[in-house]
């Protein structure tokens, strides 16, 4: 297991914490929001673990994609994702009518969908 994850238990996905959630709470005039950003995702990923043992937590800096790799995961705003055939990402409730970020419809690498939108949860049991 790398650093960055832990073993995370059933508890339902909605109450997981959101990386919006940790955001507002950093109050920082003087860093960037980007660097808040990153920083959030690594609160909401501490968050998660906490609350939810059973569940493994993915924080940004897990760049390798565990083996095997889970089916579905929750992003950081609680968006599932699932793995497709070929080793990417989608994330299923992608609607263009309502989607703000056209990123969103994209198929993406673990790498990218753990930088981008983590933390990643999977279901209980999930590498």
């Amino acid at each position: 297991m790398s650093a960055g994850r832990t073993e995370s238990a059933t508890q339902p996905l909605v109450e997981l914490a959101t990386v919006t959630e940790a955001f507002d709470r950093l109050e920082d005039p003087v860093t960037s929001d980007g660097d808040r950003w990153v920083t959030a995702q690594h609160a909401a990923a501490e968050a998660r673990r906490r609350q939810h043992p059973g569940r493994t937590t993915w924080a940004p800096n897990d760049q390798e994609e565990p083996v095997p790799a889970p089916t579905e995961v929750v992003d950081g705003e609680g968006e599932p994702w699932t793995r497709t055939g070929n080793g990417t990402w989608y994330m299923l409730s992608f609607n263009p009518a309502t989607c703000e970020d056209e990123r969103d419809a994209d198929y993406l690498t673990w790498r990218e969908l753990v930088a981008e939108y983590g933390p990643l949860t999977g279901h209980e049991g999930a590498a």
